[in-house]
């Protein structure tokens, strides 16, 4: 007998456990009720987009659309004219840089380092561009040293500089005839220097003259063996082709007289 009492009141004591455990669980679900009907219910986290910007998109939209269709050039890669339409037969062509304007870039890349964007130099560095006859006078001189360099001391306005001058030419920087003339052009036409400008006829024709020389020039070198400027050579000639075809007008007019 004792031993079937003995199993029987563990059982009894288990279930009186669950059910209590139960009874704590259903009071925990009703505390839990209360807390959710406590909250806000949920929404989606999405606003709609005012109506007057999607007005303003429409109206970019539309406008956007006109401009392409008016200036697009036809989506054309060889027209330079945002009103060109097929069928007109008028291409425009590329816009021309000036020589002027072009040397300008070109020394600000290349030149402005050294010779300043004033063109004053470096005092004992590198020399002036401004108002030098090594610039503004025979523009063969400036070309060679353009073309081959300079190297060794050179007096500009009073100052020596003993100095290298990179090539710019096939040797060097292999700069186009084009771009050659518009730097000297620029150097020869700013900071208040009025010199002739440099052609790409003269360039090209100086060009023949001196782009198979490998080494740099001398300063003493540079006003040595100079030839008539490109396209000026022929304009003496001409006229004294004139001169003695009005005296021998003149003789002629004197001997019918005779």
């Amino acid at each position: 007998m004792s031993n079937d009492t003995s199993e029987t009141r563990p059982a009894n004591q288990g279930k009186a456990s669950l059910e209590k455990a139960a009874m704590q669980d259903e009071q925990v679900q009703d505390i839990h009720a209360q807390l959710m009907r406590e909250k806000e219910e949920p929404s989606e986290a999405f606003t709609p987009i005012p109506i007057f910007l999607v007005f303003v998109i429409m109206v970019l939209g539309f406008w956007a659309g006109i401009y392409l269709v008016l200036y697009s050039g036809e989506f054309r890669s060889d027209v330079f004219d945002p009103k060109f339409r097929a069928g007109s037969g008028e291409v425009a062509a590329a816009p021309e840089i000036t020589l002027f304007d072009r040397g300008a870039r070109i020394y600000r890349n290349q030149c402005a380092q050294c010779h300043q964007a004033d063109g004053q130099g470096v005092s004992g560095v590198y020399p002036p561009l401004v108002g030098t006859e090594w610039v503004t006078g025979h523009p063969e001189v400036v070309a060679r040293v353009l073309i081959n360099g300079l190297s060794g001391p050179i007096e500009v306005k009073g100052n020596t500089y003993n100095g290298n001058m990179p090539a710019f030419g096939p040797n060097g920087l292999n700069l186009r005839p084009n771009e050659l003339a518009g730097v000297i052009t620029y150097i020869r036409q700013e900071w208040g220097n009025s010199a002739s400008e440099m052609t790409v006829d003269m360039i090209e024709e100086y060009l023949d003259l001196y782009s198979a020389r490998t080494t740099p020039w001398q300063a003493d070198e540079l006003r040595e063996d100079l030839g008539p400027i490109p396209g000026e050579g022929s304009e003496p000639a001409e006229e004294a082709e004139d001169e003695s075809a009005d005296e021998g007008e003149t003789d002629e007019t004197e001997a019918e007289m005779a």
